[in-house]
């Protein structure tokens, strides 16, 4: 009998999930989404590929730094040891990468 009462509960209720993509959602404040790198801010410390937990940073010389998004786990740690201010490398709230190509989506980066 409890069963049949939930069901009817349940029924009337509106849905829990939402309308994803009509509905956008809303990303955390500390939420590491999509890299953007600023190339005429960065220094050359190396710090970014340094620290990075999984290898994904690969720095080729001062200001040509090649994110690997394939391998990324978006934990923000390039970000965080960033030492100039501002800083050369910011994480935006984007976390849509979708793509039909390999090549482009391992290598997704957004230069501003």
């Amino acid at each position: 009998m409890g069963i049949v009462i939930k069901f009817l509960k349940n029924l009337i209720k509106k849905p829990f999930t939402r309308r994803y993509p009509k509905e956008k959602l809303k990303p955390y404040p500390k939420f590491a989404g999509r890299i953007h790198y600023f190339p005429d801010r960065c220094i050359g410390c190396r710090s970014c590929e340094r620290y990075c937990p999984v290898g994904a940073v690969t720095f080729h010389e001062k200001g040509k730094i090649e994110f690997d998004m394939g391998l990324c786990i978006f934990c923000g740690m390039c970000r965080d040891v960033c030492p100039p201010t501002p800083k050369a490398i910011k994480m935006s709230n984007d976390f849509e990468f979708a793509d039909a190509e390999k090549k482009i989506a391992s290598k997704n980066i957004i230069e501003s």
